[in-house]
Formats: C-alpha cells, structure tokens, sequence
C-alpha cells in the first residue's frame, strides 16, 4: 500500500490549460519574456517578419504550439482566420515555463528542426538566458550584449528580453 501512496504522490495533476494546449503552464516570468520578445521582433524587424504568438502548428503530423513563430512578413487576409498552420515557421521560440525540463524543451526543438523550420530559441528566464539552436550546430548561449541568430540576421540585446 505504501508503494502506491508513493507512486500516486508522483503523479502529476495537469490543469485545464496544460490539458488544452499540451505544454505546461506558464508564469510571470515566462509572460513578461513573451510579450518583451514579440515587441523586440515586431520593433526591430516588423517589415522582414510577423511574430505569432502561441499559434498552433500542425507538423508532420505533430500538433505543436509554440510560444512564438516568426514568420516572414507578408499581407495579412483578415476575411480568413488560420486556427492551425502547416507550412512551419523561420524560427520557433520556446520559453520555460517553471515545471518545464530543458531536456523536454530540447526534445521540442529536434520536432521543430524535422519539420522544417530553421532556428529554435530556448529562453530560460530564470538564468536570464536565450539559447539560439540550429539543425546542424551547437547551441549558441546569450547572457549579455547582442542575441545574435546568423540563420534569420536577427540581432539585438539579450538585456532587452529580460528588461
């Protein structure tokens, strides 16, 4: 009996919104990350890229929901709404939520690069840290001065994101 206690203390009770979306939920931290990145990427490359934030994605077969995915800028059809893409974003961006292990988020990005998309952004806001991954290279940590992404020539100040 002691064992089973143990085992249902270790079982993970998931709210409503871990069970709508699939992906944990997030904090303060996470939300002031979101909203200062998506104001850096419209701010700095509004006319190259749209930033979209939480868009459901449907990958190989794999639904996927990003924090944010840039895509390239192009007319937006306001008579059609999109509740799912299919073609995959230039660069999608996960930011830890706290109950979120890195190598979950790591495992996310593999996803990310078999479906095609280019870059994959880790944000860790509680080391105040973004970690730029591409297919082919090791990751690339940012803890001062400019963020740089070579795929997408993005760049601007990691203190900018957690600001």
């Amino acid at each position: 009996m002691e064992a089973v206690a143990a085992i249902e203390d270790e079982v993970e009770v998931l709210s409503e919104y871990e069970i709508e979306r699939g992906k944990p939920m997030p904090g303060k931290s996470h939300a002031i990350a979101q909203s200062n990145l998506i104001f850096l990427l419209r701010t700095y490359y509004g006319t190259a890229y749209r930033a979209l934030s939480e868009l459901s994605l449907r990958l190989l077969d794999e639904k996927l929901v990003p924090d944010i995915a840039l895509y390239a800028n192009d007319a937006s059809n306001w008579h059609v709404n999109e509740t799912e893409m299919t073609i995959p974003p230039l660069l999608a961006i996960e930011i830890q939520s706290p109950s979120q292990s890195v190598d979950t988020m790591k495992a996310k990005a593999e996803q990310y690069f078999a479906a095609g998309v280019r870059s994959v952004w880790i944000v860790l806001p509680a080391l105040e840290t973004v970690a730029i991954l591409h297919a082919s290279a090791k990751p690339r940590f940012f803890t001062e001065g400019d963020i740089v992404d070579e795929a997408l020539d993005i760049h601007f100040p990691v203190e900018e994101v957690f600001a």
